[in-house]
């Protein structure tokens, strides 16, 4: 095998495992909690949550993280607009509130 076909096997492996992280951390837009991330330079989550009009379900010491409930289709892009860096899925949200203690077994009655 060539040193030009190491190189592209190694880059597609890499690129297919970084397409199945990102797949899997989206959310899917069928509801449940998201993880809401800020950037350093923003205000803290829960104010992109309140921005954009969602639910906070879960703030932690980390004022970079907030968990809110996914009401409705248009949340996930009116927190981008509010200044969220990143909104994962509710695998992330649970690890997230797991992570800092909390439960999110209440926050879907």
């Amino acid at each position: 095998m060539t040193r030009a076909a190491k190189i592209f096997g190694s880059a597609y492996f890499v690129a297919c495992c970084l397409l199945v992280l990102m797949t899997s951390v989206l959310p899917s837009g069928k509801g449940g909690p998201v993880a809401v991330f800020a950037s350093p330079w923003s205000g803290p989550a829960v104010e992109i949550v309140a921005e954009a009009d969602g639910r906070i379900v879960h703030a932690g010491k980390l004022s970079w993280i907030a968990v809110t409930d996914q009401s409705d289709p248009d949340l996930i892009a009116r927190l981008y607009r509010a200044g969220a860096v990143f909104v994962a899925s509710a695998i992330v949200a649970q690890a997230c509130a797991a992570w800092t203690g909390a439960s999110l077994e209440k926050a879907n009655d």
